[in-house]
């Protein structure tokens, strides 16, 4: 594998819908909704998006996470964010992740990056790439249950 194909990867090239689109349209009031029993908002899906990427865009940079009980805080306490201004940050901040990762891409992807375990760049992209895969797809399946998919035109 090579770097074109992690960038292509982040944002689901020939294989799904942009990973990076997934939340255009979607209303700040409404990203808190569970229609239809799903078990998480869409809020909580970005949120844990970002946590997890972060996580490992840290590993990459050579830093130890910070966090105590990552299984836990990945998820928010609310299932809604507080305004349209934390929305539109997250989604800012998730924007921002993905460039970061597409840099690292360019770098050697078989260099060891986590001290002390034998995690490759390469190993770090590829863990982002799968969960925002897997997440993504459940944000377009809470979509496709609120009858808000697939994204009007202009919005993707």
């Amino acid at each position: 594998m090579n770097g074109q194909f992690f960038k292509n990867s982040l944002h689901g090239e020939g294989a799904h819908f942009d990973t990076a689109k997934v939340f255009d349209g979607v209303d700040w009031q409404e990203a808190g909704d569970k229609s239809g029993d799903f078990p998480h908002s869409i809020w909580e899906l970005l949120f844990h998006m970002n946590y997890w990427q972060d996580y490992m865009l840290d590993l990459l940079n050579g830093q130890t996470p910070k966090s105590q009980n990552p299984d836990e805080e990945s998820w928010p306490h609310t299932p809604s964010p507080e305004s349209e201004d934390e929305w539109d940050s997250a989604i800012a901040y998730f924007l921002k992740g993905l460039e970061e990762a597409e840099q690292e891409s360019t770098k050697d992807l078989l260099e060891k990056v986590v001290p002390g375990r034998e995690d490759t760049r390469g190993d770090c992209l590829q863990t982002i790439v799968l969960h925002n895969t897997y997440h993504a797809g459940q944000v377009v399946f809470a979509r496709k249950i609120k009858g808000d998919w697939p994204p009007t035109e202009g919005e993707s």
